[in-house]
């Protein structure tokens, strides 16, 4: 999911719309679906103004929601969606202990033959 999504969904669930929160965060209704289709990014007051409006901190606009730490005070942020297919992929222990042993040989390989495995995938 992409950072206009994101702010969309935010927008959604402060039960907002475009124009209301145009209204806001002083910018005209179009420039909030630009936003929304990342066609345009806002500048940076106005930024900060859609955080407050939308009650959302920038890490969740740009898919940093989660922190891991291990024991050696490492600390790797990542998005849910990034979250999800660790765990969908740690799920599956052939595919994990296929990954597991050449990460970089083997992910080349996966994409090589996504078209084949997914038609429905464009280049």
């Amino acid at each position: 999911m992409v950072a206009g999504q994101r702010l969309r969904e935010a927008r959604k669930k402060a039960n907002l719309t475009q124009e209301e929160l145009a209204n806001i965060i002083g910018v005209k209704a179009a420039e909030v679906s630009q936003y929304e289709s990342n066609k345009r990014t806002p500048r940076w007051p106005t930024f900060n103004k859609l955080l407050d409006a939308l009650h959302i901190t920038a890490d969740e606009v740009l898919g940093r929601e989660i922190t891991v730490h291990d024991d050696d005070d490492y600390e790797v942020r990542l998005a849910k969606e990034d979250l999800q297919i660790l765990s969908q992929i740690k799920a599956n222990p052939k595919l994990y202990k296929v990954l597991l042993s050449d990460p970089e040989r083997n992910v080349q390989v996966i994409n090589n033959n996504l078209k084949q495995v997914l038609p429905e995938i464009d280049d």
